[in-house]
């Protein structure tokens, strides 16, 4: 087209120039032929086409096309007449004026040739951004998990107090020396594999497996002479024999249109985790896991329900007498423990609530009954000779009946807050009273121990808050109480019920190790107290938060092991220089953090002194450092002064300071 346009604009400008060589040049005595023109001009003749047809000359010399064929042809001018003047600089105007047009609408068409390529170019690009985001959606698989290393130092952990009636020290080691040391070290790691093989947009598949879980570095070492003789002693061993993959949990998701439904062996998390805590923390141990069936429907006036079904115990089981069946095929279903839950958590409005500056509360949670069928301790069963061999004759059935309402407050408003958790355990344990046992299987008191029944009453309450000041957060102040009931009129702590104390004996059968309740001074064992002539205490009142909640580094974490039998303070300062992300700053660099807790018993028989109930005030400090690509790393000093209730009073010991370092580096994905 451009090519064309330049050729006609050639041949106008060659015609143009023709013409004006052979007009005679215009006068000054003829202004009557220039005004002529000058009139001409609201119609004037195209010159192009005047230069590549005569016909065109005719016309500009005012004589209209076809004449030739109606008149007779006009005749030649006679000598001496003058022709009319002809404007070069008209004639080049309307020239550069056709040419301006042709080059506009050839403009327009590229511009609608490249409009058109542009609009094709976005939509191949949110093709593109469609085919990415379906591929993190379908067919992906997505790792997840942390790797850590944890170490630690601890420095007279035991107080200085010595062992209690029973034998037993509120920390284990150190054990060598004359005296033996105070101080002792360690390190260890895991790696946690938690991947999510997504199947479609609506199915997907989860597991969380654990290697090298919490092994000490340095441990297992390769030292056996003949498997390895370059090595025959631990301190020349370079190599070592841990091997350890541990799969906690698989579970399968599933989206419908009503709702989402969950099967497998999972994790559980509930409100601040004082009772159900899934431990997906960096620096948590512990964690529940349910083999669970669970459907969750779609959102009803503000609020998430999830109805579940969790099997605890299958009982006995058998693959067959050598293994023919392929598979474990549970034997009988009445000593199967079948609990089902429901709950309420409308988590998500709480987060959008929050961005509205509203506050909200949380939901709840309310167990119903637990049928709970369980073995009984030893050779029991009623009175029926022709069984004795059969496994019926080693099974009584227990009645054990559980509820454990839980409920959630979360309120979030602009730099504040506050969650809050309280839960409870009611139940009783029983073997019916008209049971007949097998006086040659089972022991009389035994027998009468497992005929008593046993009652839980348990309270557990964790409160938190915090406000953020500064600019962009960067100061964070909070304050945190927590309180798990106590068992009046029991010794010890109860967080080790399994522990054998030096209070009575307790019915056992006959060759089996005797096991005595917590007797006074003991720091931990078991409350039940069955005496043979009949029962003092038989109820279990102290409530025992979940390990994978954790409040300091030395008292409830390593000396109790838990949250029981007391209560406790904490007052708390956290600053990150470069601010939180709630306020617009950045999460990662450094932060500090500084908290004191104070703690205290409910009842002066549950502490290792018997006498007092103040235990310690604790100081813990540390620093954390976050890189942009979540590489973690952070140390934690603490310090505790022991009070009266940790007191040795069969020694008329005092405790003293004890101390604790810990480290930990991690890199999450």
């Amino acid at each position: 087209m451009l090519r064309s346009l330049c050729l006609a604009v050639a041949v106008s400008l060659v015609s143009g120039s023709a013409l004006a060589q052979t007009a005679p040049a215009p006068q000054a005595s003829q202004p009557k032929a220039k005004k002529k023109m000058s009139k001409r001009e609201g119609a004037p003749a195209d010159a192009a086409a005047a230069a590549a047809d005569p016909a065109a000359v005719g016309q500009a010399a005012g004589t209209a096309p076809g004449a030739a064929s109606a008149e007779p042809a006009a005749k030649p001018a006679e000598p001496g007449a003058k022709l009319p003047a002809f404007d070069s600089e008209e004639f080049r105007r309307q020239v550069m004026e056709e040419v301006r047009k042709e080059l506009q609408k050839t403009k327009d068409e590229v511009k609608q040739e490249t409009a058109w390529v542009e609009q094709d170019s976005q939509a191949r690009v949110q093709d593109s951004e469609a085919v990415e985001s379906l591929k993190q959606r379908v067919n992906l698989f997505q790792p997840h998990g942390y790797f850590r290393m944890r170490g630690e130092y601890f420095s007279n952990m035991n107080l200085g107090r010595g062992p209690d009636p029973s034998g037993y020290s509120l920390f284990p080691g150190p054990f060598i020396g004359s005296p033996t040391g105070t101080s002792q070290s360690d390190a260890n790691m895991r790696f946690r594999f938690a991947p999510t093989l997504e199947i479609s947009e609506d199915l997907s598949i989860h597991f969380q497996a654990d290697i090298l879980d919490n092994v000490l570095l340095g441990s297992d070492p390769a030292t056996d002479a003949y498997l390895d003789p370059f090595t025959p002693v631990s301190a020349l061993s370079s190599h070592r024999a841990s091997s350890v993959i541990n799969l906690k949990r698989v579970w399968g998701r599933v989206n419908t249109q009503l709702g989402e439904f969950m099967f497998g062996r999972m994790g559980y998390h509930w409100g601040l985790g004082i009772l159900h805590n899934d431990g997906n923390c960096l620096d948590c141990d512990y964690g529940d896991t349910y083999d669970r069936v669970a459907f969750s429907p779609r959102e009803f006036k503000g609020h998430h329900f999830t109805a579940m079904i969790d099997i605890l115990d299958k009982g006995a089981s058998s693959t067959g007498d050598r293994g023919e069946l392929g598979r474990s095929v549970d034997l009988d279903t009445l000593d199967d423990g079948l609990p089902d839950r429901a709950r309420d958590h409308p988590r998500r409005h709480a987060r959008r609530d929050q961005a509205q500056g509203r506050g909200r509360g949380d939901g709840d949670q309310l167990r119903p009954p637990r049928r709970l069928p369980q073995p009984a301790v030893g050779h029991a069963g009623p009175v029926n000779s022709s069984n004795a061999n059969t496994p019926r004759a080693r099974v009584v059935q227990r009645k054990a009946r559980f509820y454990q309402p839980d409920w959630f407050l979360s309120l979030k408003k602009k730099k504040w807050r506050l969650d809050a958790e309280m839960a409870m355990t009611i139940g009783r344990v029983e073997t019916h009273q008209n049971t007949d046992f097998d006086p040659l299987a089972i022991d009389t008191n035994i027998a009468r121990a497992l005929q008593t029944p046993i009652t839980f009453l348990q309270f557990g309450g964790a409160l938190q808050t915090d406000v953020a000041l500064g600019g962009a957060d960067a100061l964070l102040l909070g304050l945190e109480w927590g309180g798990a009931s106590g068992d009046k009129g029991a010794y010890g702590f109860g967080a080790r019920p399994w522990r054998s104390g030096s209070g009575s004996q307790q019915p056992t059968s006959p060759g089996e190790p005797a096991f005595r309740n917590a007797g006074q001074g003991d720091i931990d064992g078991n409350h039940l107290d069955f005496f043979y002539a009949g029962n003092t205490h038989a109820r279990v009142n102290n409530f025992v938060f979940n390990r994978s909640f954790n409040v300091d580094m030395i008292m409830f974490r390593n000396l109790i092991t838990s949250v029981t039998s007391s209560w406790y303070v904490k007052p708390s300062l956290r600053w990150r220089p470069t601010g939180r992300k709630s306020g617009g700053g950045d999460d990662n660099g450094f932060e500090l953090l500084v908290s004191a807790i104070y703690s205290q018993a409910w009842y002066e028989e549950n502490t290792p002194s018997a006498k007092h109930l103040p235990l310690g005030l604790e100081f813990n400090a540390g620093i954390t450092y976050d890189t942009s690509d979540r590489f973690h790393a952070g140390i934690a000093y603490g310090l505790l002064l022991p009070f009266s209730g940790l007191r040795n009073e069969a020694t008329n010991t005092s405790p003293s300071i004890a101390h604790a370092v810990r480290f930990i580096t991690a890199i999450p994905f």
